[in-house]
């Protein structure tokens, strides 16, 4: 026999949009220091670690984009299976209190 509390469902859908909200302010807030090194000479070798920790950086922001993605993605499915739950309550008790 499944139990679902709508309201607790709906409460970590709340939860894991806020994370999502949260985690994407922080890397926007980080991307210009990871993504803008200079480098500290004018040589080959600090102009080619520059370009590798900028590129680390977008590699970074990509992958915390998709984080972020999944995570709203989450909390979107999380929202519709409470609202699923919810409907299919109000259908259940309407069929019981006619008769069948």
């Amino acid at each position: 026999m499944w139990s679902v509390e709508p309201a607790a469902v709906l409460a970590s859908a709340g939860a894991e949009a806020a994370i999502s909200a949260e985690t994407a302010a922080a890397a926007a807030a980080a991307a210009p220091a990871l993504t803008a090194t200079t480098p500290m000479g004018g040589d080959p070798d600090s102009i080619a670690f520059s370009a590798a920790l900028n590129a680390c950086g977008v590699g970074y922001l990509g992958v915390v984009a998709e984080h972020v993605g999944q995570r709203s993605a989450f909390a979107g499915a999380q929202t519709m299976a409470a609202g699923v739950s919810e409907a299919t309550e109000v259908l259940r008790a309407a069929t019981v209190a006619l008769g069948g």
